[in-house]
């Protein structure tokens, strides 16, 4: 056929780099990034790979099995960045442990470097 179907992962973001759209699960974690990283894929910039690779440590950590406990990731990564008062997550949903939060802050610092 004279066109491509490509799906959008979580866990292999690099798609972008021959056409695929992203998934929007990952992009909430950090639209501002994700703009930034597109940008610079745009222009040629070298910084995308650095970017790049700091978004995808993010989608692989999160996105693990239990894929569901994405969710009380993300609420903790919203918690640290100031846009959520809590890590709470609907009654039954999976949990992540305690110790995911540390690893998320250190992400965070580390995209923030990128504002």
């Amino acid at each position: 056929p004279d066109f491509m179907v490509l799906t959008g992962n979580d866990l292999a973001i690099d798609m972008v780099m021959w056409g695929s759209d992203y998934l929007l699960g990952l992009s909430t974690f950090a639209p501002a990034e994700f703009a930034l990283r597109d940008r610079l894929w745009l222009t040629g910039d070298p910084a995308f790979h650095e970017l790049n690779d700091l978004l995808q440590y993010l989608g692989q950590f999160t996105f693990r099995p239990p894929v569901p406990g994405y969710r009380h990731d993300a609420a903790m990564f919203f918690q640290l960045r100031g846009w959520a008062s809590s890590d709470m997550t609907p009654t039954g949903a999976a949990r992540r442990p305690e110790g995911d939060r540390e690893v998320l802050a250190d992400i965070v610092r580390r995209l923030e470097s990128w504002a």
